[in-house]
């Protein structure tokens, strides 16, 4: 049954000719309508014009909606593909989406004009009336599927844009693109030719989520560019800046998005320099402890470089010199107590503050760490040791 049954059945006097009778001959006017369709859409979308869409497709997308809106109404078909095919065409057409419901507003209202003039001259205006919520919402699901297809088709160029966009910043971090002719893909990526740049690498969790969320808009919020492709775990990225300053605000910038560990390469001007900056990059990442957050930059931490550049020695170095304290039931605490203490510069009194203890627990804890290791922190070269071998076991997962 159609949604003009109800009223082709009632057998009310004075309401004429079903509405489906109506649908039915409107059907032998698709042409004539389509084309008055077709004519209020160029005269009131230039965007049509800008498109490149010729008149005759644009011709032949409306018959083909208008002719499936009738067949409809009438009961005759009950699909919206010709309303996705119009969605995709305009989609890859890049004519706006709110010019892609304008047309079926367009549409729509052309269709019940004529619907309404018809039915006063055959008598049936209540019986169209009454089903008038029932055509509109036929003509909301055909320009609500287009929506849909049309969507569908942003979102597969949007991937296919970004993918292209990944594989040149990643050619240009692995060396592979031509450094003479990097210059065409900068200005792909939406850099400048020239500039102060910097290689960025943030981890990626296991659900992949944004390490920097934000951090284009908020970058351009203080006039740097950047260009960011994830890849086998890593989210990188090319900065560039304008000045020195630039640079600080920068990274000033990405610590505060920052939601997982973030190195940044030394600034370089030369894009053959690029590949050299992104192992940087990544070892100044790994120089955050795992599963913490935070970034550094490349230089900023010497001996952590060197630490997470030789894994092997600093595995040496923590077992050698913190093995003895690691075995013991209280050597959580030993080890709390000597971070404390060289985050206070050797203030007993100010590490104990910061550990809720007495000045005497610490030292005692102190003189413990010297029993158990040989070294004390009252001796510059014993403390240096024990310095690097803490900060081994906090870089090492």
């Amino acid at each position: 049954m159609t949604i003009t049954d109800d009223v082709a059945l009632s057998g009310e006097p004075g309401l004429g000719q079903a509405p489906s009778d109506l649908f039915a001959e409107l059907l032998g006017c698709v042409d004539a309508l389509s084309d008055r369709v077709v004519r209020q859409i160029l005269a009131g979308e230039h965007s049509y014009a800008e498109s490149g869409i010729s008149a005759d497709e644009l011709a032949v997308i409306v018959r083909l909606n208008v002719r499936a809106l009738l067949q409809t109404l009438t009961g005759d078909l009950d699909s919206l593909e010709a309303a996705r095919t119009a969605g995709r065409l305009k989609a890859q057409y890049g004519i706006p989406m709110a010019s892609l419901l304008h047309a079926y507003r367009l549409a729509g209202l052309t269709l019940w004009e004529e619907m309404i003039a018809r039915s006063g001259a055959l008598n049936n205006s209540v019986a169209l009336l009454r089903v008038s919520s029932e055509v509109w919402g036929i003509i909301d699901r055909f320009s609500s599927a287009a929506a849909e297809a049309y969507r569908e088709v942003v979102d597969e160029q949007g991937r296919r844009d970004q993918q292209a966009r990944s594989v040149m910043l990643l050619s240009l971090l692995d060396g592979s693109a031509n450094a003479p002719g990097s210059g065409g893909i900068l200005r792909s990526l939406g850099l400048p030719d020239h500039a102060d740049y910097l290689v960025v690498v943030a981890e990626l969790s296991e659900t992949g989520d944004d390490p920097l969320p934000s951090v284009v808009t908020r970058l351009r919020g203080i006039g740097a560019a950047s260009a960011w492709a994830s890849w086998k775990g890593e989210h990188v990225g090319v900065v560039a800046c304008s000045s020195r300053a630039e640079i600080v605000d920068a990274a000033e910038v990405m610590k505060a998005s920052a939601t997982s560990r973030v190195g940044c390469s030394r600034q370089f001007r030369a894009m053959h320099q690029a590949p050299d900056a992104l192992r940087q990059a990544r070892i100044a990442m790994e120089c955050v402890p795992p599963a913490s957050i935070g970034l550094t930059a490349y230089g900023s931490a010497p001996l952590d470089t060197v630490l997470v550049v030789q894994p092997e020695y600093a595995r040496e170095l923590r077992d050698d010199i913190l093995g003895a304290v690691l075995a013991t039931t209280d050597g959580e605490s030993l080890i709390e107590t000597l971070e404390a203490w060289f985050a206070a510069d050797g203030s007993t009194a100010a590490a104990g503050s910061a550990l809720h203890c007495h000045r005497n627990t610490v030292g005692y804890r102190l003189g413990r760490i010297a029993e158990l290791t040989g070294r004390s922190v009252a001796h510059p070269v014993d403390a240096a040791e024990l310095f690097a071998a803490l900060r081994a076991m906090r870089l090492l997962r």
